[in-house]
């Protein structure tokens, strides 16, 4: 059997961008006729900015290609086209020819990473199926993040969030003021904020600030939650979309800050933006996976999360039968936390690692009754599996 490419790759990010410019030159330089570039950064919810970006624009009728970060067991599914998952083997054949003769890179700029890999193999791809808008997500936040190469029409920033850690994330979100590049972002707290004024008034980018509690929940149901925003800069008013999760509303804040942006140089519309967010749907996010029971799933895997996730649950509609919590952790203790933190919201806890889940959780799902709710949390990969089983079982 073949070896699988992607196991050649660094996992650990190195200074310079060395080894995606040479990747980009064996791809013939895809980034230098690219159409314009959303970048998203920050350390949460990155991908939820960027999913309900992609619905929007196609809503609006675009061909957006998106480029995720690669926490998939195949780095390939990472990327989509056209609202589809672009074929995982086709992306890795794409990588096996790039990288011969392998040598080049040994005695050269060394070893690219994963997701240095899948940058460049996005854009090349996107170039090639003649892509209206591109959507990059970076990965951890670093300087030489492989999204930081290229000049995108618009950069976005999360929240920031990195316990000990916070000064040197901060410092890295800085390199994604560049010149003439608007930076948006609902990065509030008072140490980001002036280190990042600095680095735009230092490279002239223009900052734009977003409260991160702009979007506010007026109604939650099982259907779907009714939102708002208090300035409302697209004039939408109150607006629908199909996830669950109250922490959505500093996300949901940014995304319409940034479709602002954007309104005058692309083909938008409200009725696209609101026919976008009500369509997105976020795999792992408060995500309701089954109804009659109730199961839900979500990917809360810190402290901060799960207490994002309790106040989800605060506000969920009544549901008279047992509620029961299915906690998946790859870490016993910081996993304990998070199960005394939900805890007084279940009659019924289990925990488990990912490796046991498959033993516990049939148990589980042959005990529910149809009145009853789950609420499943575990690592992001786990629940794409289990959310597969669990929709395609009658």
């Amino acid at each position: 059997m073949k070896a699988n490419p992607w196991q050649r790759l660094s996992q650990e990010p190195a200074p310079g961008f060395g080894r995606l410019q040479l990747l980009l030159d064996r791809l013939g330089h895809p980034e230098e006729n690219l159409p314009p570039v959303v970048q998203v950064a920050g350390t949460h919810g990155k991908s939820s900015v960027a999913l309900l970006l992609e619905a929007v624009f196609h809503a609006a009728g675009l061909r957006v290609g998106v480029c995720t970060s690669p926490d998939f067991s195949d780095p390939g599914e990472a990327l989509r086209l056209g609202g589809e998952p672009v074929s995982p083997w086709s992306v890795s054949a794409l990588l096996a020819s790039t990288l011969e003769p392998w040598e080049e890179f040994l005695f050269g700029p060394g070893k690219p990473t994963v997701h240095e890999a899948l940058t460049a193999l996005a854009l090349a791809h996107f170039a090639q199926a003649r892509v209206e808008l591109v959507i990059l997500e970076a990965s951890t936040g670093h300087r030489w993040d492989p999204t930081n190469f290229l000049r995108p029409w618009l950069s976005l920033l999360t929240c920031l969030q990195a316990g000990g850690r916070t000064g040197q994330v901060i410092w890295n979100a800085a390199s994604l003021a560049r010149p003439g590049v608007p930076l948006v972002t609902t990065a509030v707290e008072e140490e980001a904020l002036e280190v990042l004024v600095r680095a735009c008034r230092e490279s002239g980018a223009a900052l734009t600030l977003v409260d991160p509690a702009d979007v506010e929940l007026l109604d939650l149901r099982w259907e779907g939650a009714v939102w708002r925003s208090r300035t409302d800069p697209l004039d939408l008013g109150p607006f629908e979309t199909t996830f669950l999760g109250l922490y959505q509303t500093a996300n949901l804040s940014l995304v319409l800050a940034a479709l602002a942006e954007l309104f005058g140089g692309l083909p938008l519309s409200r009725e696209a933006v609101r026919s976008g967010l009500a369509q997105a749907r976020l795999p792992g996010r408060f995500e309701l996976i089954h109804t009659q029971p109730w199961i839900v799933a979500d990917a809360a895997q810190d402290e901060e999360a799960a207490s994002a996730l309790q106040a989800s649950l605060e506000r969920l509609p009544f549901v008279p039968g047992r509620r029961t919590l299915l906690l998946t952790h790859p870490e016993a203790r910081l996993g304990g936390r998070i199960k005394d933190m939900l805890r007084p919201n279940f009659q019924e806890v289990f925990f488990t690692t990912p490796a046991e889940l498959p033993l516990h959780l049939p148990r589980v799902l042959r005990g529910l009754s149809s009145e009853d709710f789950l609420l499943l949390v575990g690592p992001h990969p786990v629940l794409r599996e289990v959310a597969s089983v669990i929709q395609e079982t009658p």
